[in-house]
């Protein structure tokens, strides 16, 4: 599998879209709202990869949730139901599922998370 190649595609989608995107987690000092991604592997299905691409949008916790909701939006309306076509690459997401996560739950922050099933063909 070829995650570092995959996440640079998805990164640079990320990046396009909001200045805040990090791969796996976020520095320690961040500032609100702020995306991290990271790309797990499902499994080789011949002549795919299945893929998972979990994207978490996360938000200060006193702060209107539309700046977060209206940025989860963005990202679901550029890769769902996409193909990227990249130097020999094919990627398909389809998004699994949207799921929020309240302030009062996380404490420090409120969470939306993006999580997309990718299907990767290497030509």
């Amino acid at each position: 599998m070829r995650s570092n190649y995959v996440a640079d595609i998805v990164g640079a989608k990320l990046a396009a879209i909001h200045p805040r995107v990090y791969r796996q987690k976020a520095p320690s000092q961040r500032v609100f709202p702020y995306v991290v991604y990271r790309i797990e592997s499902v499994g080789d299905t011949y002549p795919s990869e299945e893929l998972y691409v979990n994207i978490d949008l996360y938000e200060a916790p006193m702060a209107s949730i539309r700046t977060v909701e209206t940025l989860a939006d963005s990202i679901q309306a550029e890769l769902n139901h996409k193909v990227i076509i990249e130097n020999n690459t094919n990627l398909h997401f389809e998004l699994e599922q949207r799921q929020s996560v309240d302030a009062q739950d996380l404490i420090d922050a409120y969470l939306i998370n993006l999580r997309f099933v990718v299907r990767a063909y290497f030509i």
